[in-house]
């Protein structure tokens, strides 16, 4: 009992912290040993583990010397003191380091993860795995992380100091599971979060809180969110079948909106519109005319057409106008985007798609729905601004809660929009696939490829431009022709849902040609970045 009393204290000496946010964790990519630098939410995150620092005065701090762990410590030892009062001072350690990736490097990590599979993907951070090449080998990383713990940390606990340690994800995760005596090959994702103080003493509840499975389950819903979204067709057509129609509540799909958007705006950054129009981040010329001119185009044939193609056409027109989906944000970060243009890009065709719905409808004598419009308009709006004021102050007041919730619950906004999906489709007969479901099909792909062609391919921003173009926000167009009360709008609207989320090979393909090399000097300018020597491999026969 003596003995197990002086291990806990042991191990209660020992305060772990993952670095706050990089430039690389912000859009979703490996950075390993690459020297990315916080953003402003990885500084704010370091800042509030500084203010909730409880722990007691510590004897040595160490950190390792890339720059994020550095910038981390430094915000984090304003609120940490020697034992006789005075700042400690910083001691890097290139053991430290976070693993070179190899060909991971500086890539997105939800390609890699759709390109090898979830199992080899973790195979190869955890262990060894051919789908990982020209990086630091496991086992040396593996050793050189235990020798800092039996060579420098443990000798310093074992003799009573209190030791703090800034490193990095994987780094930290292994230390754990060599601390607690597990096997190093058979680790997992434990979702730590960035700038987390972690208590030597806490690390065993910690693991047992982490669902190996519960978090592949998470991982693929946002993996493969096109085709758990496309499930919620299916569901809501047998649904249909077996209980008979039920139509949609806005107030219960306006809800189930709200919280996605939520979700997917808690790790976006603050919108700076100067940096924004200097940087040249979305394409101007390019909005206008995807989601002004094309659709008052389009109101404007239909209006010269016979009455039987009027509300075709205005169908047609109403999904052009519709404003990029908050979808856009979730599949930009998958396909490899910077996301951030995205953001904007949904700001703006909203307050476009604002303007031009009165001229829109106006086209077709139905200013009578004025009145209706101007309710869509206020709907719109408020689905996007309201959750942007929300993420902004939940991000502003608990930084580092607010990332690790985007970070967990990024498959529950897919969960909230397949719920949508499926409620939609009570209202909905198969049958009607002909011909609303064919000519949603052909619209869909029309949207898709006139995207590409107004991408900036030339441009770092050109996956936002095509994911920014490509999606419109259905869910809305949804609400609105409910409230319309039109049925062509409604079927056609609902059955858009399908094309949206079925050309999702589409997207990866025409993605995959605008994606930039790793190396770029475009995307190391955007992250900030000097990349770092490779390790050298010992060679096995020496």
């Amino acid at each position: 009992m003596q003995s197990e009393r002086r291990i806990k204290k042991k191990w209660s000496n020992l305060f772990l912290v993952r670095h706050g946010e990089s430039t690389a964790n912000e859009v979703n990519r490996f950075a390993g040993a690459v020297d990315t630098p916080l953003t402003d939410l990885g500084r704010a995150q370091a800042g509030k583990a500084a203010g909730d620092w409880r722990g007691p005065t510590v004897d040595r701090t160490y950190v390792s010397p890339l720059t994020r762990a550095c910038q981390t410590a430094e915000i984090l030892l304003n609120a940490v003191s020697n034992a006789d009062g005075s700042r400690p001072q910083l001691r890097e350690d290139p053991r430290l380091s976070e693993r070179h990736f190899g060909n991971f490097t500086l890539r997105n990590k939800t390609l890699i993860q759709r390109q090898v599979g979830l199992r080899s993907y973790e195979a190869a951070l955890y262990g060894h795995h051919a789908s990982m090449s020209d990086g630091e080998d496991f086992q040396l990383f593996h050793d050189r992380v235990l020798d800092f713990l039996k060579n420098e940390l443990h000798p310093l606990l074992v003799s009573g100091k209190r030791v703090l340690v800034v490193a990095h994800k994987y780094v930290i995760e292994l230390l754990s599971r060599l601390i607690l005596r597990l096997n190093p090959d058979s680790g997992y994702d434990i979702r730590l979060p960035n700038a987390t103080i972690l208590c030597g003493n806490a690390l065993q509840s910690y693991l047992h809180k982490e669902s190996r499975l519960l978090n592949r389950i998470h991982d693929w819903i946002v993996i493969y969110h096109s085709g758990v979204i496309l499930s919620g067709v299916l569901l809501g057509l047998l649904l249909r079948t077996w209980t008979g129609e039920n139509t949609l509540s806005p107030v219960f799909a306006f809800v189930l909106i709200i919280l996605a958007t939520v979700i997917s705006l808690l790790r976006v950054p603050p919108l700076d519109i100067k940096v924004a129009l200097d940087e040249r981040i979305f394409p101007g010329d390019r909005l206008l005319f995807r989601f002004a001119l094309l659709p008052l185009l389009i109101a404007a044939l239909g209006n010269l057409s016979p009455d039987s193609g009027n509300l075709w056409l205005l169908a047609v027109a109403l999904l052009l106008v519709a404003p990029t989906a908050i979808t856009a944000l979730t599949i930009s970060r998958s396909a490899g985007g910077m996301v951030q243009p995205s953001v904007y890009m949904i700001l703006l065709s909203t307050l476009v798609s604002a303007m031009i719905m009165y001229p829109l409808l106006t086209f077709y004598d139905m200013t009578t729905l004025s009145v209706k419009a101007f309710v869509y308009v206020a709907i719109s709006m408020l689905s996007l601004f309201v959750p942007l004021v929300i993420a902004r102050w939940l991000r502003k007041r608990y930084p580092i809660c607010t990332a690790k919730i985007a970070e967990r619950n990024a498959s529950t906004a897919v969960v909230f929009l397949t719920v949508f999906v499926v409620v939609s489709f009570q209202s909905i007969e198969l049958a009607s696939f002909w011909p609303y479901g064919v000519y949603a099909f052909g619209i869909g792909l029309l949207i898709r490829l006139t995207a590409y062609f107004l991408a900036r391919r030339d441009s770092l921003y050109a996956i936002d431009d095509y994911i920014s173009m490509g999606y419109p926000n259905i869910f809305l167009m949804i609400i609105l022709a409910e409230m319309l009360n039109i049925d062509v709008v409604i079927q056609l609207a609902t059955w858009f849902l399908v094309p949206m989320f079925a050309l999702a090979p589409l997207d990866d393909f025409l993605c995959r040609r605008m994606q930039r090399d790793t190396k770029d000097p475009l995307l190391l300018s955007f992250l900030r970045v000097e990349m770092q020597p490779v390790p050298v491999q010992e060679d096995e026969e020496a």
